[in-house]
């Protein structure tokens, strides 16, 4: 499928069905007896604690993401979500939200996506399903997405990243309780519990986005050994550890010795977070494209 290229106003180049644009937008209810898994799923093995955990999510705030659906007569196979879709049923959930295909046209989808992205108001979260959707459902990666919707690599990559946070904060960004200024420096945190805290205080003080930056440099210097005989050299070494943290959204650590020489490490959770990182301090390469 050759996508690329196309970017902005892809309906003046090809003309797009306005009723396959609504539908790629559109959520439907549908009957969680009538789906079934995709007979070609790679995955096999889906964890039950996980399955657990998501399912008690599931129970306390619904189903945030929807699962993407294939019709075949009066019943759905799973494109994607297969693992929601198994959680919900340990859930006991009767109706799921999603996303229904009534065709097996990948391209005619993925200029319908596009011109959602472009035409639609779209909330944070809402923007961060769609480029997820180019990418599951029409197999393109970050960078092919980033070029046909006309934005940078690491601003897609940072947009999907939004649906890391917890189903709590991920509802808060789509009512528009808090602004997507607020959510990214959460990412910066280790753990959910941790976002969850910070994203409380931020409900109960009414906090600004500069005092939630604040408030997660407060947490993340908080989590490195401290010792009373810390040299200012390293006083200084660990403000620049918050630093890089809070700017890359992600872990660093930075160690050295008496002769000035050391190391800084950063973390990377995916080969598609290392890409960003790389974009993100200008050393993306050819040899690095593709993982």
């Amino acid at each position: 499928m050759k996508l690329r290229g196309l970017g902005r106003g892809l309906g003046a180049i090809l003309p797009v069905d306005e009723g396959l644009i609504e539908r790629s937008h559109t959520v439907q209810e549908i009957p969680i007896e009538k789906v079934e898994p995709n007979p070609y799923q790679p995955r096999l093995d889906f964890g039950e604690e996980e399955l657990e955990e998501l399912a008690a999510s599931i129970r306390q705030h619904g189903l945030i993401q929807p699962i993407t659906v294939r019709q075949i007569g009066d019943r759905y196979q799973i494109i994607a979500g297969e693992r929601r879709w198994r959680a919900a049923q340990k859930a006991g959930v009767q109706h799921l939200p999603a996303y229904v295909r009534t065709a097996d046209n990948t391209e005619m989808l993925a200029f319908a996506l596009v011109e959602n992205v472009h035409r639609q108001n779209l909330n944070p979260i809402e923007l961060a399903l769609a480029y997820k959707r180019l990418i599951e459902e029409c197999q393109l990666s970050q960078e092919q997405v980033a070029e046909l919707v006309g934005k940078s690599r690491s601003t897609i990559a940072n947009t999907l990243r939004l649906l890391r946070l917890p189903p709590e904060i991920q509802k808060a960004l789509k009512e528009g309780i808090i602004s997507e200024g607020h959510a990214r420096p959460l990412l910066a945190l280790s753990s959910s519990d941790a976002q969850l805290q910070v994203f409380k205080q931020i409900r109960q003080k009414g906090l600004n986005v500069r005092q939630v930056e604040a408030l997660v440099s407060r947490y993340t210097s908080s989590s490195t050994p401290s010792s009373p005989l810390l040299s200012p050299a390293e006083v200084q070494l660990r403000e620049v550890e918050k630093t890089l943290s809070y700017h890359l959204h992600a872990e660093v650590r930075i160690n050295s010795n008496s002769k000035g020489r050391g190391e800084i490490r950063i973390t990377f959770t995916s080969w598609e977070d290392l890409e960003r990182l790389l974009e993100l301090l200008k050393a993306k390469h050819g040899a690095y494209r593709s993982f």
